[in-house]
C-alpha cells in the first residue's frame, strides 16, 4: 500500500505542481496470469520438480534454483568471477 500511495498521489501531486503530465502504468499484482505463474513457482518447488519438467516462456528455459558457483561477485572480499576464470 505504501508503494501504491507513494506513486498514486504523493508522485502525482508532485509532477502536478511542476507541471509535467503523470501516467500510472498499471502493476502486475493481482492479475490472474501474474498469480498464477507465482503458483507454479511455488509449487516447482514444493514438489522438486526436475528443470527439465519446467514450463517457461522463454528461450532461455526455467531459471536456476540457487547461484551456481562463481556467480555472485563480492568485492569486499575482492572477488570477481570473470577475474577469477568462473562464468556465472
Amino acid at each position: 500500500m505504501e508503494v501504491m500511495w507513494d506513486l498514486d498521489v504523493e508522485a502525482r501531486e508532485t509532477a502536478e505542481r511542476r507541471g509535467l503530465w503523470v501516467a500510472r502504468t498499471p502493476t502486475p499484482g493481482t492479475h490472474p496470469d501474474f498469480v498464477q505463474a507465482l503458483v507454479g513457482l511455488v509449487q516447482e518447488r514444493i514438489f522438486a520438480r526436475p528443470t527439465s519438467r519446467r514450463s517457461n516462456t522463454t528461450t532461455i528455459g526455467p531459471w536456476f534454483d540457487v547461484c551456481r558457483p562463481g556467480c555472485c561477485e563480492n568485492p569486499r572480499l575482492g572477488f570477481k568471477p570473470a577475474i577469477a576464470g568462473l562464468q556465472p
